[in-house]
């Protein structure tokens, strides 16, 4: 296996699409060089034999973490490089429950080297501003360009679920909470905290990754921008939960005074109609003595008797303010 594409990102062939045995060379070259492999389960083992040949310094450890399933965001220091993991969000978007694809990375002073098991949008938006001349030269600004393609991406997520929550909320103000309503607030608590998960330990593995050597300072001054964004966006994820927290529990206290009051209504019928269940039971036994029997008024009557007594039971619960 090769690396699926590269490109050169130093001069004298800045923005050249690399592939092959000339992307291999160009890593191994002192110019800086960046190659993207694939991590998916066939790939891996390829994904390790070129690590191999191109990285014979790193620890398996580390190549066992770029080429691993399960990655946690962190940015470590390995060798004369780093490594660094890292989430974005997911073209799909997060709404419909997707997870935030993984992005690995070992960088140095001359090669960029990057896998993922998913197509990863930041990268194909680096690899667009690359081809175009107009890419980073250095690998500070690499990771620059990079992590800010990514926070942008993940503002613009925050936003539209900041307003789809805007909307749900007014839609619960304006009246009785809808099954379709109920559904939305726990769509929106699911890709709300599927991307808190993610963007949490995103935020420190950015503050680990401004204080590594091999970003100069003026790169670490514009990562800690990049950082604030990332504790901007978590503050505003937790105050997203907080929201959706009180909008659940509007949906399912309208549901519960919805379900008492129908448990009243309920109520009060079997305290009217209990009673005149009781006398009819009564008077419509098949046996003798029944009183009234050979009376031609006498079903008169008794129907006059349920209506007073239903009446007067309708009275003690109108004065007992229970209608």
């Amino acid at each position: 296996m090769t690396a699926l594409y590269g490109y050169a990102l130093s001069a004298p062939r800045r923005g050249e699409r690399l592939s092959g045995a000339a992307l291999e060379s160009a890593c191994l070259s002192s110019d800086l060089a960046w190659a993207h492999l694939s991590a998916e389960p066939e790939d891996v083992a390829d994904a390790q034999t070129w690590l191999a040949r191109v990285l014979p310094e790193l620890d398996p450890s580390t190549v066992q973490t770029l080429t691993g399933a399960g990655t946690r965001p962190r940015s470590v220091h390995v060798g004369q490089g780093a490594m660094i993991l890292l989430r974005d969000v997911p073209d799909e978007t997060i709404e419909d429950g997707g997870d935030m694809p993984s992005l690995r990375l070992y960088v140095d002073a001359r090669m960029v080297i990057s896998l993922s098991r998913r197509p990863v949008g930041a990268l194909t938006v680096q690899s667009e501003r690359i081809a175009s001349g107009t890419g980073a030269v250095t690998t500070g600004a690499f990771l620059h360009d990079l992590v800010e393609i990514i926070a942008e991406r993940i503002d613009a997520t925050v936003d539209i679920l900041t307003c789809a929550t805007d909307t749900l909320e007014d839609a619960l103000d304006d009246g009785r909470p809808t099954e379709d309503e109920r559904q939305e607030a726990t769509r929106l608590r699911r890709a709300v905290l599927g991307l808190r998960r993610h963007v949490s330990p995103q935020r420190d593995a950015l503050e680990a990754l401004r204080l590594l050597d091999l970003v100069p300072k003026g790169e670490r001054r514009r990562l800690a921008e990049l950082h604030d964004r990332h504790v901007r966006a978590v503050e505003e994820l937790d105050l997203l939960i907080q929201r959706l927290v009180l909008a659940r529990e509007g949906i399912a206290g309208s549901q519960a005074e919805r379900l008492n009051r129908q448990l009243y209504i309920l109520s009060i019928v079997s305290v009217l109609f209990l009673p005149l269940g009781f006398l009819t039971g009564l008077m419509g036994v098949n046996l003798g003595g029944i009183p009234g029997a050979g009376s031609p008024v006498a079903f008169w009557i008794f129907v006059g008797l349920l209506a007073g007594v239903f009446g007067g039971l309708g009275l003690i619960l109108w004065r007992m303010r229970w209608l």
